[in-house]
């Protein structure tokens, strides 16, 4: 696997987001059944997932879909695995978001909206 890394913020979540998660096949005929993960960390250019799920490790990078909900907008986005780390409790993993300027745009939208919310949740205690 290679690992390239953008220059990017990366927000840790308080608590892990909850996820869902599909491999997509190699020979283009879909996508795995879906399953469940935790994002630990996000930037506009990828995440930091853990999950119970020992994915294979190919030749080739293994391209995943990931779907979930930072603030209100349900995103649905595709990358490639760029690391995995055995844990207590399964894998973690490094995915890289496919470059796209619009889900790039929508998350740091996303994560903004997040982020006041819990500044106003953590002022009215």
């Amino acid at each position: 696997m290679q690992y390239k890394r953008h220059e990017y913020f990366r927000y840790e979540f308080d608590h892990q987001l909850e996820a869902t998660l599909q491999v997509l096949l190699t020979d283009g005929s879909g996508e795995s059944n879906p399953g469940t993960c935790n994002l630990l960390d996000i930037s506009p250019g990828g995440t930091k997932v853990s999950t119970e799920f020992n994915l294979p490790e190919t030749r080739g990078p293994l391209q995943l879909r990931l779907i979930f909900t930072l603030f209100e907008q349900p995103l649905t986005i595709e990358g490639e695995i760029a690391w995995k780390k055995p844990v207590s409790d399964g894998f973690q993993y490094g995915i890289d978001f496919i470059e796209d300027p619009s889900i790039e745009k929508l998350i740091v939208g996303e994560l903004k909206l997040r982020r006041q919310r819990e500044a106003e949740e953590k002022a009215g205690k």
